[in-house]
């Protein structure tokens, strides 16, 4: 068996990573071009970028049901590119989601070579990001959302952070960066975290220029924002959100799918443990750990908070992968054998799985036909809703928003105002009907959902 595996060539070990990638990123590509709501999240941002762009209140009061509770500079991009391009904004941001994706793993293997990381370690931690989004965190691959593309903005300032670091260059530019990014979307601090702790932990001098320039940018860009929203701007960002450290512990089984890649990383990093990318490593994937479980802790977030993780976890198994020689495992069968070991752990976990959406969109013409079907359905179901008279809570937003509809009820919003006793006893049908909304159940066919497809069946 050893023998097989000291003559798994790394080529073919990277392609094969390279065809998984692909692979499942054919489903997210795919559905990206039908008016089907992939997630909640995706009809809100949309009528956020709408609202950037003149059609309401980017940052609505606070007797509303809806709330905006993100920095704005996202809204005024994709709004921005919609008006230019002439296309939707929700597909605006389903195309820059996807390009965020390739970006990242791009930008990952960048950030593996500037810890040292060869060409082909950075190639299997860029490609197994890929790959792992596509196949396990699909609801916001090509989902209209600012999530994927901050986390990109936010790699990029770490690549620039360390190739000036490992010069003995100024931190302030990247930190400034960072900052910027902050305002794209605020819950991605693992990075500027990480790098406070790698330049205080080296030479706490070096970090005070950085931290105060970074806490002052922050400072000035919320400032600006009170000035140009007014009060309403914090209210909206600091929305009330209940927390529950049960809901944190059952967040670690949400941790399955870059476990194998985590222990392959803790692996190398017993072998050298004072290497500089180890070291780097250990602060990245420990503060991103810690982060995510605070994140999940609070009600309604979502695998968004792991993201942190799951791009730490990357550039460890790039390292891992690139330093697999230095193992116990390596310095007894060989380099080529050990990663070979890696690239098939990995590659398992990819491919244990029940989902079979890409394969049927590859081979299955009868499947790509639900989705012409489900499309036409979805438009259907918004002319009707758009004879409904005065405004309307719908199930899909994205069919409300299509349907011609003002954004009027927020899930997310009620939800939290129910949970925090600030409903005044009223259930969130009390409070549409408070609020002078008319509830419409939408056809089924108008979300992801009903076409999501396993070997065992409908999930």
């Amino acid at each position: 068996m050893i023998r097989i595996l000291g003559r798994f060539d790394v080529r073919v070990q990277i392609g094969l990573l390279a065809l998984l990638a692909v692979y499942f990123m054919v489903w997210p590509v795919w559905r990206a071009g039908f008016p089907i709501e992939i997630a909640q999240n995706e009809g809100w941002n949309a009528y956020h970028a709408d609202a950037a762009m003149g059609a309401a209140a980017l940052y609505p009061p606070t007797d509303t049901l809806i709330v905006n509770n993100y920095p704005p500079l996202s809204f005024y991009v994709v709004g921005a590119i919609a008006k230019v391009t002439g296309i939707d904004a929700l597909y605006v941001g389903r195309a820059m989601s996807l390009v965020a994706v390739v970006a990242l793993g791009g930008l990952i293997a960048k950030v593996i070579a500037e810890l040292g990381g060869g060409l082909a370690g950075a190639a299997v931690g860029g490609l197994w990001f890929v790959a792992v989004m596509a196949r396990s965190f699909t609801r916001f691959v090509g989902m209209n959302d600012p999530q994927l593309v901050a986390h990109a903005l936010m790699v990029a300032a770490l690549a620039w952070f360390l190739a000036r670091d490992i010069r003995g260059k100024s931190a302030v530019p990247p930190f400034l960066a960072m900052a910027a990014v902050g305002f794209y979307k605020h819950n991605i601090v693992a990075v500027p975290v990480t790098a406070l702790l790698w330049l205080v932990i080296h030479d706490w001098r070096r970090a005070l220029w950085p931290a105060a320039a970074g806490a002052a940018a922050a400072a000035a860009g919320l400032a600006i924002c009170v000035a140009l929203y007014g009060d309403v701007f914090l209210a909206n960002l600091l929305t009330t959100r209940p927390s529950h450290f049960v809901r944190a512990v059952y967040g670690l089984g949400r941790l399955q799918w870059i476990l194998p890649a985590l222990v392959l990383w803790a692996i190398w990093v017993a072998a050298e443990p004072k290497s500089r990318a180890a070291q780097f490593t250990m602060i990245h994937v420990g503060v991103s750990f810690v982060l995510y479980m605070l994140q999940w802790s609070g009600e309604d977030i979502l695998d968004n908070a792991q993201f942190d993780l799951v791009i730490a976890t990357a550039i460890g198994l790039g390292l891992a992968f690139d330093r697999a020689g230095k193992t116990a495992f390596g310095r007894r069968h060989g380099e080529t054998a050990a990663r070979a070991v890696i690239t098939l752990v990995v590659v398992a976990r990819l491919v244990a799985t029940l989902r079979i959406e890409s394969a049927l969109v590859l081979f299955d013409p009868g499947y790509r036909a639900q989705y012409y079907a489900n499309a036409e359905a979805a438009r259907q179901d918004a002319a009707r809703i758009a004879r409904i008279p005065g405004p309307v809570a719908c199930d899909f937003k994205v069919i409300c928003r299509m349907a011609g509809k003002p954004f009027s009820y927020d899930d997310f919003r009620a939800e939290m105002l129910v949970a925090s006793g600030a409903s005044r006893g009223l259930d969130e049908q009390g409070l549409m009907r408070a609020h002078g909304l008319t509830y419409v159940r939408n056809d089924d066919r108008g979300g992801i959902a009903v076409l999501f497809r396993s070997l065992a069946g409908r999930p």
